[in-house]
């Protein structure tokens, strides 16, 4: 039943991007889901949230953009989190078989120094450890031996993979193949190149250590310590003008009763001016400021370290949750220290 409900409901995506979701999930190793079914669920639960949202701002907040803004910025995130978990998981899927890829080229070279075919030689460097690679060299396997030719089984392959690396290796092999040539030497050719490129990438990484210890601390400490001092300065500001205001009869300022989040640890609970902004307003502009300074930071990061910037994703969260533990922890500080300035 729920199935499909599930399947009429992903009917409102186009067909280009059911394709697209397919082969991520196909990629991501979910090649027994349905892809309709795994996008009306995430649409069902993207909606859910988002009316969940909807109903509970008001209760936080009463902010007339923040309410207009829940349903819609909820939806978009959490249907945004499911495809980047697909991207995730063929990302992850594919760096462990790049990682093991060498030692099966070198493997299927040595199967056919010893007289094996191509095809022999394949199947039987398809060992438990290789994990996904060997499902994948199985799978190449069977498509040969019922009758495809081997060419176009290794590029179907590369289909299944999100991998640039294999993808150029396959197209070497496969070259080598319509040519003619000496099948085990170039296997290890392309074994050598592939762990020559991971040894560059060492080294690159390690030379530009230096510029990702700086993204980590100016992301994650330098920014938090900044901002909760600014929060503080305009706590500070508005309790100034309160008072300001309190001592010539309230006749220059029209300061209503409305409170801040005074519920949040760290966020000041100052009065709010018409049509002004208050510290509260600038509290979450702070969080919102580290969450994307972080998120931005650690696609940096993963780009720097590993050329692939989609790899830094899973280090945003963790990131942006520091500095926001750090920026609260800096403005209670700073209002512990200097509270009798202001008492």
């Amino acid at each position: 039943m729920l199935e499909r409900f599930y399947q009429q409901l992903s009917s409102i995506f186009p067909r280009t991007l059911v394709h697209r979701i397919e082969r991520l999930m196909l990629q991501g190793g979910f090649e027994e889901l349905q892809p309709r079914l795994f996008m009306g669920f995430a649409l069902f639960f993207s909606v859910a949230l988002a009316l969940l949202a909807f109903f509970l701002v008001p209760f936080i907040t009463e902010n007339s953009a923040a309410h207009a803004l829940a349903f819609p910025l909820t939806f978009t995130v959490v249907l945004g989190l499911f495809y980047i978990f697909l991207l995730l998981a063929a990302d992850s899927r594919a760096k462990k078989i790049e990682e093991v890829l060498p030692d099966m080229l070198e493997i299927i070279s040595a199967n056919m120094r010893a007289g094996m075919t191509l095809e022999n030689a394949i199947w039987s460097a398809a060992r438990p450890e290789f994990g996904p690679l060997r499902d994948e060299i199985k799978r190449v396997s069977a498509d040969t031996f019922s009758g495809s030719p081997i060419q176009n089984t290794l590029t179907q392959m590369t289909k299944r993979v999100r991998s640039v690396v294999l993808e150029r290796a396959v197209r070497l092999i496969v070259e080598g193949i319509k040519l003619g040539g000496e099948m085990s030497h170039l296997l290890e050719e392309v074994a050598d190149d592939i762990r020559s490129n991971y040894r560059l990438r060492e080294q690159i990484a390690t030379s530009t250590l230096m510029y990702a210890m700086f993204i980590v601390f100016a992301s994650t400490i330098a920014a938090p310590l900044l901002f909760g001092v600014s929060v503080y300065y305009s706590e500070m500001n508005e309790k100034v003008m309160q008072r300001s205001a309190a001592d010539s009869g309230g006749g220059n300022a029209d300061v209503a009763a409305q409170q801040g989040m005074g519920t949040f640890p760290g966020m000041g609970g100052g009065a709010r001016v018409a049509n002004g902004i208050t510290s509260s307003d600038f509290w979450w502009f702070a969080v919102a400021c580290l969450a994307a300074t972080n998120f931005l930071g650690a696609l940096i990061l993963s780009t720097i370290r590993s050329g692939h910037a989609l790899r830094g994703i899973q280090y945003a969260p963790l990131m942006a949750l520091v500095a926001i533990l750090i920026f609260i922890a800096a403005n209670a500080g700073i209002k512990a220290a200097f509270s009798g300035i202001m008492a």
